[in-house]
């Protein structure tokens, strides 16, 4: 893929993640109008993966997508995201800035891999298990709550939400695995392939079991099994903390995803 080629299968994989995230929760609801994706999952978290609106077509005018937005969520009575980018129409960041959204920092990279990578080898020690009965989903939304609770306040209730039955996170386009030490899960990841593009996203490490590489392993681990699924490329949006990993992997920038909530 060119350039233009990864951002535009980059949106569209994003797009299904989101739509998939939405649908998983209880109350879920994935609206889409005008070349607009307006999502609603977790209804105690705003977060831009769970309640959020990401333009799908340029050509929608700003001042229409935060119409549509308004009205969509405002039933709801949610605050959401809107998703702008480097390689967004600026129109749309502008706009939500005008109408005094709040920044939630100045960009998150979109990274991608192009290549299928040699296969996860798990050191002495540590074992990696396919998440595919309800036994290994508790364990990775186990690893998800050491995890993320901790680190960015996601509430336990969101990630059951996420994924709360074993075809959420296991079926013909998703994959997820988690390692354990002596027993005990640590680490897990998740991915979810669609227009070419291995979606990694949901990658967590217990506080107690870092600084070992497990964060690395579970990427590689997901990633492959998204090659393996018929992806061309693997992508993700990384953290500050993960960007090093990642990029020592193989994974390159190519643009950075930014959010605006309206509350």
């Amino acid at each position: 893929m060119n350039r233009d080629e990864l951002l535009r299968a980059g949106d569209l994989n994003v797009v299904e993640v989101l739509r998939h995230f939405a649908r998983s929760q209880p109350e879920g609801v994935v609206h889409e109008e005008a070349g607009i994706t307006m999502f609603a999952g977790s209804p105690v978290w705003p977060g831009p993966f769970d309640n959020g609106v990401f333009v799908i077509d340029a050509r929608v005018p700003a001042a229409e997508v935060l119409a549509h937005a308004h009205d969509f969520f405002e039933p709801l009575g949610r605050a959401y995201c809107v998703w702008t980018a480097d390689h967004f129409d600026p129109a749309l960041e502008r706009a939500a800035r005008d109408a005094e959204f709040l920044s939630l920092g100045d960009g998150t990279p979109q990274m991608v891999l192009r290549a299928r990578l040699r296969d996860a080898v798990a050191p002495p020690g540590v074992t990696l298990q396919v998440v595919d009965d309800d036994r290994t989903r508790r364990d990775y939304i186990s690893v998800l709550r050491e995890s993320f609770t901790p680190s960015q306040g996601t509430p336990p209730a969101v990630l059951e939400g996420t994924f709360p039955t074993v075809e959420s996170v296991h079926g013909p386009h998703t994959r997820a695995v988690v390692a354990y030490v002596d027993d005990r899960p640590a680490a897990g990841a998740f991915v979810l392939v669609s227009h070419g593009v291995a979606g990694v996203q949901y990658v967590g490490t217990a506080e107690a079991a870092r600084g070992r590489g497990l964060g690395e392993l579970v990427t590689r681990w997901v990633g492959n099994a998204g090659f393996d699924l018929g992806a061309r490329v693997a992508a993700l949006q990384a953290s500050e903390m993960g960007e090093p990993v990642y990029r020592r992997m193989g994974y390159e920038t190519v643009t950075h995803y930014r959010y605006y909530m309206a509350t």
